[in-house]
């Protein structure tokens, strides 16, 4: 049985506090993080805001805010046992205690929609193999996709990752404003977004895109650009030029 401890008390920290309790070879030793009010949501296991009350764990998974990550570990001590953070974007060095490891599960979490744990892929590093063994057999109990990646492989898969969800969100955003000034409800793309979403799970991106920039339909493109604001002109024809380049490629 292993012996977890969380730190941090946001939305990733809270899905792995709710998906690890009932498992039977995981037992949450206590949650660490900085504001009582967000620990109130911790409320089966022993909660602190004092590293050193921390119980001993064999793992601790440092559920942290990138820039926090090098401070919160250099706090925590030898007792709580393998330090693994859980950014895409920083390195393993990023946490400076022997045990040292990266436990990213590369998916976006928000408090209020519940998460499923099974087909989210763990990317996995530390600093020994027996560490590692020990993260893949933590990460294996929640998911059924753990792989081993690097932070130079990660800082990639991240890059990625910040394309296809937060890029494309902001997409959306500015889609919505634009039915939103007309009174058109946003609801009507629904299927088409997931319609979208399925294309590229099935194929490549580049095999199954369409529209006007794909048709080389200036006509259209021309009159799109006559309704929108400069800005929204910025994104547009910079995607549009992003579509032409693909095709040539």
């Amino acid at each position: 049985m292993i012996k977890l401890a969380i730190v941090g008390s946001g939305n990733l920290a809270y899905h792995l506090y709710e998906a690890v309790l009932p498992l039977k070879e995981i037992a949450l030793v206590g949650v660490l993080g900085r504001n009582p009010e967000t620990l109130r949501d911790f409320d089966q296991v022993l909660t602190t805001t004092d590293p050193l009350a921390l119980p001993a764990a064999d793992l601790t998974i440092v559920a942290v805010s990138d820039d926090a990550i090098g401070k919160v570990t250099d706090a925590l001590q030898k007792k709580h046992g393998l330090l693994a953070h859980t950014s895409g974007a920083q390195k393993l060095d990023a946490i400076q205690a022997e045990r040292r490891g990266v436990c990213y599960p590369l998916q976006t979490f928000s408090k209020l929609r519940a998460v499923d744990f099974t087909n989210i892929p763990f990317c996995l590093e530390a600093h020994s193999e027996d560490d590692f063994e020990l993260l893949h057999h933590f990460a294996s109990q929640l998911s059924s996709r753990v792989e081993a990646m690097d932070s130079e492989q990660r800082k990639y898969l991240h890059l990625a990752a910040v394309y296809v969800n937060n890029f494309v969100n902001q997409l959306y955003q500015t889609a919505y404003e634009i039915l939103e000034d007309r009174e058109i409800p946003f609801d009507l793309l629904q299927p088409l977004i997931l319609e979208t979403a399925q294309k590229v799970i099935d194929q490549k991106p580049a095999d199954v895109q369409t529209g006007p920039a794909k048709r080389g339909d200036e006509g259209i493109m021309q009159a799109h650009l006559s309704i929108q604001s400069a800005a929204n002109q910025k994104i547009y024809q910079l995607l549009t030029t992003a579509i032409k380049n693909s095709q040539n490629t």
